[in-house]
């Protein structure tokens, strides 16, 4: 059994590559385009880097809450770092390696190891509980509400209790013959969790014990062959309002009713990482690192095709700016009005795959090295 779910599996890099298209993931071939002129109308300051020690990549990014920011490497390091200081609060080691990044309320922090075991973390960093999840997880854990939700390689999403670690439910639907191994996350709000699923579907979940309360496609899979037919939602799924908004891979992007999955707006679009969104609308690079901008109506506003092949992240929109990271660890902000380039931060060269964290003016960015980085904007 163990052998055939991983065959259905295909890394977004894997899938892109043969279906011959720029990625975050896939080989470059051809050298990136070479950063435009920056207008250096925005002062951006380096605060403070530190390093996990080892290496992290897709599905590791930070997580910032309050004055402190979570991070963890695949070595199974996990770190509570002050916002402020850039000093660990505390540092341990879960003593496997990790299959994706950390999740956390600000209390219990969780991670997941690569033998299946879902991990849970106290405020000091000690081991809180364990649990098994009899699945290799694919995303960071998400922890709100009194709930751990995780989601694993065979489609399955189980939730525990915060407290003891306790099995709540389990929820799982059949794959697509073909997936994606993406690292797309859950949005959560009291009492519903909100799932990007394979297939190019999203499923609203009742947090007390699982029920769907919707399930409906956000993209439809198109084409002759099981590599064209791939159409997951990538990334996280955003709340904004009554609205959740989602891309996927080769599918669409756009945002839909949190009340019952009704279609607001919807594009055709393909992402290998997701999107980002404010109260002006929508902002995703796509399969081509071109950097699309959408207002709340789904109309395009802008669009930027000055980073091709620079396999740019997941982007977080920061007040006026847009942050999206690079093959080469640079850190581009983006004016959010028209998406020029407005300033440069470099890191340690490590290709940067998850999207930053913020809290206020404080931006966290961590490299694929196991580097963190923070900048704070005007």
């Amino acid at each position: 059994m163990r052998g055939s779910r991983l065959r259905r599996a295909v890394t977004a890099g894997a899938a892109i590559a043969a279906l011959g298209a720029c990625s975050l993931f896939g080989p470059t071939r051809t050298p990136p385009d070479p950063l435009p002129a920056v207008a250096n109308d925005v002062r951006i300051v380096a605060a403070w880097n530190t390093s996990l020690g080892a290496r992290s990549g897709i599905g590791f990014a930070p997580v910032a809450i309050g004055d402190s920011v979570w991070a963890a490497a695949q070595d199974g390091t996990v770190a509570r770092i002050s916002l402020d200081t850039g000093q660990p609060l505390w540092r341990v080691s879960v003593g496997k390696p990790l299959t994706a990044g950390v999740g956390t309320d600000g209390a219990t922090t969780v991670v997941a190891t690569r033998d299946g075991t879902v991990v849970a973390l106290d405020e000091q960093g000690r081991t809180r509980w364990t649990a098994p999840a009899n699945g290799e997880v694919v995303t960071a854990p998400a922890v709100a509400d009194g709930v751990v939700l995780v989601r694993t390689t065979d489609n399955r999403v189980l939730a525990y209790e915060v407290d003891s670690g306790k099995r709540r439910w389990s929820f799982q639907r059949q794959n697509p013959p073909l997936v994606l191994r993406n690292s797309g996350g859950v949005a959560m709000i009291p009492g519903a969790a909100f799932i990007g699923m394979p297939g190019g579907r999203v499923v609203a979940l009742a947090l007390d014990n699982g029920a769907p309360r919707w399930d409906v496609p956000l993209a439809q899979p198109r084409g002759t062959t099981e590599l064209e037919r791939i159409a997951d939602v990538v990334g996280s799924p955003l709340i904004i309002g009554r609205e959740l908004c989602a891309a996927t891979y080769q599918g669409r992007i756009g945002c839909i009713e949190l009340a019952n999955g009704s279609p607001v707006w919807l594009r055709d679009f393909s992402s290998a990482v997701g999107l980002d969104v404010d109260s002006r609308g929508v902002v995703a690079p796509d399969g081509d690192d071109v950097v699309h901008a959408f207002d709340r109506g789904g109309v395009p506003t802008w669009q930027i095709k000055s980073y091709q092949r620079r396999r740019l992240s997941a982007p977080l929109i920061v007040g006026s700016l847009v942050a999206l990271g690079d093959l080469e660890g640079n850190l581009l902000w983006l004016a959010r009005a028209d998406g020029k380039l407005a300033a440069v931060s470099r890191t340690d060269g490590k290709p940067i795959v998850a999207p930053p964290a913020a809290v206020g003016a404080t931006l966290v960015v961590q490299t694929s090295g196991g580097g963190l980085y923070a900048f704070r904007t005007p």
